[in-house]
């Protein structure tokens, strides 16, 4: 094993034989014994194993989940009962804050500071939807004479929860809304990163979830995630990842109309007027690029910029940029880690060379290092035109591309020319301009003067391929439940 500079508790559980399946509080191989690497990006070599799960793990996780919500096992527990559980998830999960966040850095390649943004991201995430089940109400609406009616509002069941690997502990916080909401849960985290989510799990129970009310499913998502889609007792999805993969989940689920919920890619707009404070605004769209590798979803990777100060603002850019550390997470001074895998590693690559084909200008990086690991140079594009597949495409990954705009018109036109609707941003010292310019947006968030920033009770989600549905807040309670009205008749109608 690396000598990593972890704890003990975390050296443990990365010596584990396999960080299995979860199924009714067990954590188990797969039922054909097959296993898949885990990983470190950092390093480009395994170091440790994971089950690999097929169909018939799927159809026993979901038979547990199955019957621990028919059971009512968790969905009929006191409301007071099931806050006091939740929240000791949350102390659980921050009393092995370090164990979680030296896996995360292993796992996803992520920075150690980052790591620590996302265990409290989770443990704010729980500690916010612990008080939602003593609240959520029902309704008595008006009704005919004769007849009472009450609208309740219940849980849909068993739900499929896919996750990415670009913050893999964070989703902690989703496992929470949906058992708030009284639903059984089965996590499938994306293949590349599957450690943590058995520490959810076995911090769940500790915390007092029943077995069967979460259960963890690892795999691949061709193959686990799809049967997870289309099981029959798997009442809805909620998916976070790529386009392509959304979009057949959607199809998938509509052959037994099951409700999903899908937050996908971003090509958010990074917007900056010629009144903005110019180094606070560069210091901001790196961090918006640059942070976690490029590799989130909300990542301003079009940074579109008035012609009038763009010398100055990409001046300021590169500045930032040029001589960054790259390394491994566990490095104090690393300011940049690696992708994710080879295949992203290629992926960026590619991308880069499409830039240079289309015309596009390297004014910044443009290469992959050659060191182990899977890591790219932060690379700055100008030149760039909205028409360019660099200004059009997702790439997930440290690139940047900076088009010019002559005025708030024109620059409300390019930022809305995209298939994408996840996120934008707008940097401007005139209040008129940010009142006017982020209603014109066509974007599920748009930040002012700043960038990125999440809190457990603000909605998030998209627009157009971008996905539906909502994460965080009160909106994801409507996503979770559904009404069912019950009708008495009280006397004879006259």
């Amino acid at each position: 094993m690396y000598n990593y500079p972890i704890s003990e508790a975390a050296r443990s559980t990365l010596a584990r034989e396999i960080f299995g399946h979860v199924i009714d509080g067990q954590v188990v191989p797969s039922l054909d014994g097959r296993t898949m690497d885990i990983v470190d990006p950092a390093r480009g070599e395994s170091v440790a194993r994971a089950a690999l799960g097929g169909e018939a793990d799927v159809d026993r996780a979901v038979a547990s989940s199955r019957k621990a919500f028919d059971d009512g096992t968790w969905r009929l527990l006191d409301p007071q009962d099931k806050e006091r559980r939740l929240r000791r998830m949350s102390q659980l999960l921050l009393e092995r804050r370090d164990e979680v966040a030296e896996l995360d850095v292993i796992d996803a390649g992520l920075l150690r500071w980052y790591v620590d943004f996302t265990v409290d991201f989770a443990a704010n995430g729980i500690d916010y939807y612990s008080g939602w089940p003593t609240k959520i109400n029902g309704s008595i609406p008006p009704a005919p004479p004769n007849f009472s009616v009450r609208q309740e509002r219940i849980p849909i069941g068993v739900i499929g929860l896919i996750t990415p690997w670009n913050g893999p502990i964070s989703v902690f916080g989703s496992v929470a809304a949906a058992l708030a909401t009284g639903n059984s849960v089965i996590l499938k985290p994306a293949e590349q990163t599957p450690m943590t989510a058995v520490l959810m799990a076995e911090i769940a129970f500790e915390a007092g979830i029943p077995p069967g009310a979460f259960n963890v499913l690892q795999g691949p998502g061709s193959s686990v995630g799809a049967a997870l889609v289309a099981h029959r007792g798997v009442d809805a999805i909620s998916f976070t990842g790529s386009v392509p993969t959304g979009s057949a989940i959607q199809a998938a689920a509509s052959k037994r109309v099951k409700r999903v919920s899908l937050e996908l890619g971003g090509k958010s707009a990074f917007i900056v007027f010629p009144d903005a404070d110019i180094e606070a605004a560069a210091a901001a769209s790196q961090m918006a690029v640059w942070g976690t590798s490029g590799q989130v979803c909300t990542a301003g990777s079009r940074v579109l910029v008035h012609s009038s100060i763009k010398d100055q603002f990409l001046a300021a850019v590169l500045k930032g940029t040029e001589g960054m550390n790259i390394g491994s997470g566990f490095d104090p001074s690393t300011q940049l880690g690696p992708v994710v895998s080879s295949e992203q590693l290629e992926r960026v690559s590619s991308y880069v060379q499409i830039g240079r084909d289309e015309g596009a200008t390297v004014a910044s990086g443009g290469s992959r290092l050659d060191i182990p690991g899977y890591f790219h140079e932060p690379t700055v594009f100008t030149g760039v035109t909205n028409d360019m597949r660099i200004a059009q495409e997702e790439i997930f990954g440290p690139v940047m591309a900076i088009l010019e705009f002559e005025d708030e018109a024109e620059a409300v036109q390019i930022a809305n020319d995209t298939d994408y609707g996840l996120a934008a941003g707008v940097w401007t010292s005139d209040l008129d301009t940010s009142q006017r310019v982020s209603a014109a947006l066509h974007a599920g968030t748009v930040w002012i003067n700043s960038y990125q920033m999440v809190y457990p009770s603000v909605s998030y989600g998209g627009v157009k391929l971008s996905g539906h549905g909502r994460n965080l807040g009160a909106a994801s309670i409507d996503e979770l439940t559904q009404i069912k009205s019950v009708w008495t008749k009280t006397g004879d109608a006259r």
